[in-house]
């Protein structure tokens, strides 16, 4: 009787630790739920406009000023007036950025800016480039998390007749590791220094669960071009592949990053956004045939 109180309540205990795991980890690990389509009208004018959205990439993009260089730049590749706007968050995964086009889903408050990209997005850009991944890659989510987020941002932008530009994953430096510096618990960086190993100590988790590499960009990255080649929305998409503007990755030797190895500094985002005003140039050229 002992014996099976005991295979019970061991039993018990193992289904309360799995309801757990999965209750607080299944949404973390799970995809979007793609929303209803909103439509937005389409502007009368003739101002060719281009959209940013994403994570710590965009969001450098607008607090360095350069939606004003980038639209320097295609405005002298094209015959029309040009507007460029950009809105990122630091930090923010696809399916982060995905939710993020929708007021609805997008968390506003006095303490954080409003990251909520669907007001650029009712503008009705004629592009809207895409920078996402790197944190999903670094979070541990997946190559299948982060294509069907992808797919779920594609597929909100072509039903507007928005056209994507979509940036493939960059090679950057991803450093998740839990680092415990005993001081940091004795002073004023305590609460940080907790945060931040809580933090990556869930990405280590989630990663575990999902069987991703954390410090490598290459599964997403071929995962992605798959998701667009099978789809077909390759066709549909304006691709800028890694090659094109930046073959060797952080250690290039033009010295277009950061000392985090992750963020452009400025000559970097002269690099990237000349290949971006380049490459809707094209574009728009081909389509106006």
């Amino acid at each position: 009787m002992k014996r099976l109180k005991g295979c019970i309540f061991g039993t018990l205990v193992a289904l309360a630790v799995f309801a757990i795991i999965y209750v607080y980890v299944h949404p973390v690990i799970t995809p979007a739920d793609e929303l209803p389509v909103y439509h937005v009208s389409k502007h009368l004018d003739d101002t060719l406009r281009v959209a940013l959205i994403g994570d710590s990439w965009v969001m450098f993009h607008y607090t360095l000023g350069r939606d004003s260089v980038l639209q320097y730049l295609l405005q002298s590749k094209v015959p029309i007036p040009v507007k460029v706007r950009s809105r990122g968050k630091g930090g923010a995964n696809s399916k982060e950025v995905y939710y993020y086009m929708f007021s609805s889903e997008t968390i506003e408050s006095e303490q954080e800016p409003d990251y909520c990209t669907q007001p650029l997005l009712e503008e009705h850009p004629n592009y809207c480039i895409i920078s996402a991944g790197i944190n999903d890659v670094g979070q541990g989510r997946g190559a299948d998390f982060y294509c069907q987020n992808y797919q779920n941002i594609l597929h909100l932008l072509l039903c507007n007749k928005i056209r994507p530009v979509v940036l493939e994953l960059p090679t950057v430096t991803i450093d998740n590791r839990i680092e415990v510096h005993v001081e940091d618990f004795f002073n004023e960086n305590r609460s940080f220094a907790v945060s931040r190993i809580k933090k990556r100590l869930g990405f280590w988790v989630t990663a575990q669960l999902t069987g991703a590499d954390m410090y490598h960009v290459d599964e997403c990255r071929t995962a992605l071009r798959r998701m667009l080649d099978e789809t077909g929305l390759i066709d549909s998409v304006v691709y800028i592949g890694i090659k094109e503007w930046n073959p060797e990755g952080y250690k290039d030797r033009r010295g277009i990053y950061l000392n985090d190895g992750t963020h452009l500094n400025l000559a970097g985002y002269d690099v990237l956004d000349s290949c971006f005003a380049e490459a809707i140039r094209k574009d728009y050229a081909k389509r106006l045939r």
